[in-house]
């Protein structure tokens, strides 16, 4: 079926929205997942690449394996409860859809799960080898299907998972060294409406995934008697996604295809200090560099589409690099009880001009508190609570031309609640 000049940009704009769906909020600023430990996490992660406490210390850096003397693997999960809300300010449908506007509310929270799995095996007295298995990045939100804004974003659910053996060495007694190696999958899927006539739309989603190699790299010292730092890097994964994009209804099915795009994730440099202040307190630092600058165009390319498919345009988002602080400290209630808490701040790598309603994303605030409970000599166990409190999310994004432009003026707010757990055993 031929199809109109406005329908078939209509559709190309939508498949762009969806695409870079795939990178959208999570918990922390841009798309990223702190959340790899429970043990950091009631300290809101300050301190993460030198306290080295379990064999988490393989993902967050692989030199602070080195204080670990027996073999130990740690089992995590946390809960993710995302309550968030699009407040309409002055919302536009496209104007081939008079007769169904949709509904003026925009309630896109949603619940999720993050597993993490630790394993750490000394080689001998100066090797140690680790093993993580860690899900970096993540999202999932989920707009009401006939929402006003739906034309630029429905259902957001996208997935990771890293795979990352490391090695640490311990130089002295000092200084210690640590690498590792990547493979991380990512995959998505993802939904939204396109306008394919007067008062007619069809569901479109798209589904893709891929792999992506990377490293990290290590150093942790004992600087004074007192004070251990800690500097761990994570490289950058460059993503090579394949998928298909589908349309629902038979007007529509001359624009499924393959598709095909790069997606460059971003580097980070954590710097990080733990001090003992005396034989019950211990405070934690940490300042995290990540290079959202990686995000700046996004292609998506179609393969095998049929004459009247449309092209999809590429974009431009223009992200910045951020920062995130995190401050905590640890109580030793007794020898078998430690108290946690924790602040950070992070700081939102996407301009306000750039906001999308599949990335509602601004500064935050992270409150932590949490406990650990040594059992007995080998099993521990950790939990912890953090609350994320964003600030309000301006949005006034506008896409499409014609018949099928839409413009979505308003504020999103919200906040997110994490329980974790984990348990540590050694062996």
């Amino acid at each position: 079926m031929k199809q109109s000049p406005f329908q078939l940009h209509a559709i190309s704009c939508a498949l762009t929205t969806l695409c870079f769906g795939m990178i959208g909020q999570a918990n922390a600023a841009g798309f990223a997942l702190n959340e790899q430990n429970a043990s950091g996490a009631g300290v809101a992660y300050a301190g993460k690449a030198a306290i080295g406490e379990d064999a988490s210390a393989a993902w967050f850096n692989p030199a602070s394996m080195s204080g670990l003397k027996e073999r130990q693997v740690v089992l995590g999960g946390h809960y993710i409860d995302l309550n968030s809300e699009f407040n309409n300010e002055g919302t536009t449908t496209p104007a081939a859809m008079p007769g169904n506007p949709g509904r003026n509310v925009g309630d896109f929270g949603a619940e999720g799960y993050i597993p993490n799995f630790h394993l750490v095996v000394p080689f001998n007295s100066k090797i140690n080898l680790g093993l993580s298995v860690a899900t970096p990045f993540g999202l999932k939100t989920d707009y009401q299907a006939d929402w006003i804004g739906r034309f630029q974003g429905i259902t957001s659910d996208i997935k990771s998972l890293n795979i990352n053996p490391s090695v640490s060495y311990k130089v002295n007694d000092q200084w210690s060294v640590g690498a590792g190696v990547s493979a991380q999958k990512l995959d998505a899927k993802l939904s939204a409406s396109t306008v394919l006539g007067l008062n007619t739309e069809s569901l479109t989603t798209i589904a893709g995934d891929g792999w992506g190699y990377g490293f990290n790299l290590g150093v942790m010292g004992q600087v004074t008697q007192a004070t251990r730092v800690g500097i761990a890097y994570r490289s950058a994964i460059e993503q090579d996604l394949e998928g298909n994009v589908t349309f629902s209804g038979p007007a529509a099915a001359t624009q499924n295809s393959n598709l095909v795009s790069k997606i460059r994730l971003p580097s980070s440099l954590s710097i990080s200090s733990v001090s003992e202040l005396n034989s019950k307190w211990q405070l934690l630092a940490d300042a995290t560099w990540t290079e959202w600058s990686t995000i700046q165009k996004l292609q998506f390319d179609r393969v095998n589409a049929g004459g009247a498919a449309a092209p999809i345009p590429v974009q431009d988002y223009e992200w910045k690099n951020s920062w995130r602080f995190a401050v905590g400290g640890i109580y030793k209630y007794s020898d078998t009880i430690n108290l946690k808490a924790g602040v950070a701040y992070d700081i939102t790598p996407v301009p306000d001009e750039r906001r999308k309603v599949r990335l509602p994303d601004e500064d935050r605030i992270t409150f932590a508190v949490g406990s650990q409970y040594k059992l007995d000599k080998a099993t521990t166990f950790d939990v912890a609570f953090q609350y994320v409190m964003p600030d309000k999310a301006k949005i006034d994004s506008t896409e499409g031309t014609g018949g099928a432009q839409s413009r979505v003026l308003g504020t999103a707010e919200g906040d997110a609640f994490i329980l974790s757990g984990q348990v540590s055993y050694k062996f």
